[in-house]
């Protein structure tokens, strides 16, 4: 039971819920600028989790990754999936996004992220920048009172390793330089040769998750 409560956990965090985000004593930024003109077709497809703020719920979690594809409704369904180090097992689970603010006339990189049927009301996944084909930055903060708050961060890759190119690692540290403590960043794992043994013997062996 204890496994099956830190799975769910797990996967809502990895697409952007505020459970378990590291807890910080100030309030939220206000002054973090997100991806505009945002194009919610080209940010669909898959992406490797590369770097993430830790938490105890994803402890032992590597070889993390999500793919986005688009619903009949034009909302985005969220497939996300992570191998456990500490038990070897691995996870999946579907949500469900939609733009935060659809309306505006300038298209903003803020969603709405839920899982599990949950209220699907809280801009809580910030892209704060992407060129959709290489590199996304992810950072969600919420409020946890006056003087506290609850933050999560991630650095997704079109591939299991970031491109050398040095346009996108400029881009990518300037976002951590000015809104990120980076000693609290946690690399992921994308090579992780028992996660390739787990998913042989999913595909093969015809084991769902």
């Amino acid at each position: 039971m204890q496994t099956v409560a830190l799975s769910v956990a797990i996967v809502c965090l990895l697409a952007g819920a505020v459970y378990g985000g590291l807890m910080f004593d100030r309030p939220c930024p206000t002054n973090v600028p997100v991806k505009q003109y945002f194009e919610v077709d080209r940010y669909l497809g898959k992406w490797y989790e590369m770097q993430r703020y830790e938490s105890e719920f994803e402890e032992n979690f590597d070889c993390v990754q999500v793919r986005y594809t688009l619903n009949e409704d034009d909302s985005v369904q969220v497939s996300n999936s992570a191998y456990n180090l500490f038990n070897g097992s691995s996870i999946n689970a579907l949500g469900r996004a939609v733009l935060s603010f659809p309306d505006e006339e300038v298209v903003q990189g803020k969603l709405n992220v839920s899982f599990f049927g949950a209220p699907n009301d809280l801009s809580n996944y910030w892209v704060l920048d992407t060129d959709y084909e290489t590199f996304s930055v992810v950072w969600n903060c919420q409020p946890r009172g006056e003087e506290q708050s609850e933050e999560s961060f991630w650095v997704l890759s079109r591939t299991p390793t970031l491109p050398a190119d040095t346009d996108v690692l400029f881009r990518i540290h300037y976002i951590m330089r000015r809104y990120i403590d980076r000693s609290l960043v946690r690399f992921t794992n994308q090579l992780d040769e028992r996660y390739v043994v787990y998913m042989n013997i999913t595909i093969f062996g015809f084991i769902g998750f």
